[in-house]
This record gives C-alpha cells, structure tokens and sequence, in this order.
C-alpha cells in the first residue's frame, strides 16, 4: 500500500496494465475525464469482473481438525471507470476526515485512512492499552459479510451527510448507482464465452462489439445486484464507501467507550473493544443494537466473536484467559505473535511453491531446481515477504517472538523442495 500511495498522482491516480474491457489512459487525459461532473453523470460504466478469492481454513474441533474453504467474492472495475471512482473517493476521503475531525472520533476509525502507520502499529496500540490497563475484557468482532450486507438507503443518507448536501449531484448520484445498482460478470464465464486462457487474456477483453453481440446479447452473462444492499469490494470507492456507512454507528461506539472508560477502535469489519470485566455483557448488547440500526442485513459474525479476559497477577505478570488477537497479530500478556492461521497459510504456500518448482524442474529434464525465485518470495534473503513482515513486527512491537517462529523456515524450504512440497 505505501508503494501505490507513493505512485499515484494527485493522490487518486496510478496506471495499472490487468486486462479488462478497456485500455489504460495517460494521467492528464484521465484527468480530463474524471474531473469533469458533467462526462462522469452522462457515463455509461463497464461491468466489473468478478472472481472468487479462497482461503483455506483449519480449524481444530474434539480433536479433529476441519477444513474449511473461505469464499469471498471480489470484484474490480475497468481502467476508466476505476479512474473516476479513485477520484471521487480521494475526494470524499477528504470530506470525511473534516467529519470525523469535528466529531472528535479521528482515532477510532483506523482502516482505509492515510499516516496511521501499518496493522502492526495498530495491533500494538491496542495491546498497549491491554498492559496499560491489566484487568480488563477484551472483544473482539467481526460484521458478517460486511460489504455485502451495506444499505443502500444507509449508505445514501451517510454521504449526503459528509458532503454537506440534501441531495446528491447528478454527478455523485451516478457514483452511488455505479456501486449500488452495479453489474458484473464472472471471468471464467467472460473466459467460456469469448474462448480466451485465464491465464493468458487479451487486452482488452474484447471490443465494444464484441461486448455487445456476444457478452451482453444472446444469453447475457452480464448480472446486476437488484437487491437493495450490498456493494462490490474491489472497486477504488469501497473502502471509502465502507467508512461513509459506518459513520453513526463508529460515532455512537465512541460515545458509549467514553462514558464506561472502554477503547473503541474499528478496522472496516474488525472491531475491538477493551473494557471493565464487568462490561462484558453490556458493551455486547451496545454493539448488537447499533449494528441493527445499520441496516437489515448487518450482524455480528458470532463464530468470529472472541473475548479475552486478562488479569495482573500479584507478581506483577499478566495472565489471560485466552490470547486476544487483532489485525492478524496474537498477544498473550507477555509475548505478541503472528496469528497461527496465518504462519500456517505461509507454510502451505511454501508447500505449493516448492512442489510447483520443483516439477517445473522434472519437466526441463533438470536435477536442479530454480531456487532464486523461492528464495526471494519466501525467505529472509527476500524482500517485502512474510518473513520481512515478521521482521518489521519484530522492530515494531519490540518482541522477538514473530522471528522466532519462523527460525526454522530456511530450513523447512529447502527440505520442501527436495521431497517434493512434503
């Protein structure tokens, strides 16, 4: 994220080459588009393309384990449309911060905003706080299905309020209905009926004729979201969108955190709260009750609902029911690690990669397998890894568990790549 935010021009612009139904533009004549309100309420917006990401879960259940594949469905739009919807958001990005500003809740909102550090400073904010304190109960929840289950009549009355207007202007309008009344199409479909690889697209997809006769006429693959909910995630514009909606219920969070001295801090569907032990049941009914205003298809994740009790000891040592774990970090009072989840998805990773390599080098008729590659993507001889980013949590929190976690992976890679990912 900070290398795009260092690319970008004007704070919303960057080129990207992924194949869609269009072509890149220059800046200046993207420029030209975008900030003219009259092309931006008259356009006609390209489906996106829509895929599913999966993540395989293990979870560990009367001493079995269980595998779980989770599914989320992403969607990003094309080159041009993706220009205006990056500017907008950069602008609606700055309206909302005046809002949050003079409401006094800048530092609860902690997720799609700029020079608030990395989810490393933000995990350590929190587990600060828990030393800080000693007795306290942590909760920490998760919205089910978040961009998905966004209002769109919520959604609406939020921007209009951080833009300062009783009604939106043609222009916005057409940004709203772009997210809310969006269409889609998938891209193994997209793939089926145009006859192209994958792993190989054209640039672009196919022409504006093309698109007409055999992707949006016939049988149209093309789908809309008729429902009166739910945004794509993907798009420049979500995220912005996200914080917009949330604005009421962060603010009223804020609130009821200052009046039972609890600490409050959201990061878009990830939420902590820290508080007395005996404000367990309390702040849990709060939260419930304000998500309901959010709309009728917002509600917590209560599979995902985790509360952690921590105590100081008489010597002083901070002892916890079970860790508290934020922002893919774990802390157990006295060390903070990385989530076992994720240290486990780097291994498995590792398995595929050196399996992949592995049978490449069979394939060449070679005994020797191209190392450099695996060498650079998953171990410490690399750059912006996962093993940098333990480092990084390492030099941030101060704490050398991360590190030590991973002190056998060099080890494991190579034997990985001699038994064939085993």
């Amino acid at each position: 994220m900070a290398l795009l935010r260092k690319l970008r021009q004007d704070g919303w612009y960057i080129k990207k080459s992924f194949p869609h139904f269009d072509m890149p533009l220059p800046f200046e004549e993207a420029k030209a588009r975008v900030t003219n309100p009259q092309y931006v309420a008259t356009r006609s917006f390209w489906p996106f393309i829509g895929f599913v990401e999966k993540k395989r879960r293990f979870k560990k259940q009367s001493n079995t384990t269980i595998v779980k594949d989770k599914e989320r469905p992403l969607r990003y739009c094309s080159h041009h449309d993706g220009y205006i919807h990056a500017y907008y958001a950069h602008e609606l990005a700055k309206a909302y911060e005046k809002t949050i500003d003079a409401r006094g809740i800048q530092d609860a909102i902690i997720g799609y905003r700029k020079n608030l550090g990395t989810n490393i400073d933000m995990a350590k904010s929190a587990f600060d706080e828990i030393r800080k304190r000693g007795n306290c109960a942590v909760i920490a929840l998760d919205i089910e299905g978040f961009f998905e289950s966004i209002d769109h009549a919520v959604l609406k009355s939020r921007l209009q309020e951080v833009l300062g207007v009783e009604r939106l202007s043609t222009d916005w309008f057409k940004i709203f209905r772009s997210m809310t009344r969006y269409s889609w199409v998938e891209i193994e479909d997209l793939a089926e009926r145009l006859k192209f690889d994958i792993e190989a697209p054209p640039r672009p997809l196919c022409s504006a004729d093309e698109f007409r006769t055999k992707v949006r006429g016939g049988t149209s693959i093309v789908s809309t979201n008729t429902k009166v909910f739910g945004i794509p995630q993907g798009s420049p514009v979500s995220a912005a969108f996200s914080n917009v909606y949330m604005l009421n219920f962060d603010e009223a969070c804020c609130r009821f955190a200052k009046e039972t001295q609890a600490f409050y801090r959201r990061y878009s569907d990830d939420i902590i709260l820290i508080c007395d032990i005996d404000q367990i049941d309390a702040t849990l009914k709060f939260i419930n009750a304000e998500i309901i205003k959010l709309g009728p298809s917002m509600k917590i994740n209560g599979d995902k609902t985790e509360i952690s009790e921590f105590k100081r000891a008489h010597d002083d040592a901070l002892l916890c029911s079970k860790p508290a774990t934020y922002l893919g970090l774990t802390f157990d009072g006295t060390k903070t690690y990385l989530r076992h989840r994720t240290v486990s998805r780097y291994y498995r990773r590792m398995t595929y990669a050196s399996r992949h390599a592995a049978s490449a080098a069979i394939q060449a008729g070679s005994d020797k397998v191209f190392m450099r590659k695996l060498y650079r993507e998953l171990s410490h001889l690399g750059r912006q890894n996962f093993y940098s980013y333990a480092r990084l949590a390492r030099d941030t929190l101060d704490d050398i568990a991360p590190i030590r976690q991973l002190r056998r992976h060099f080890h494991i890679l190579k034997r990985k790549v001699v038994t064939y990912g085993k």
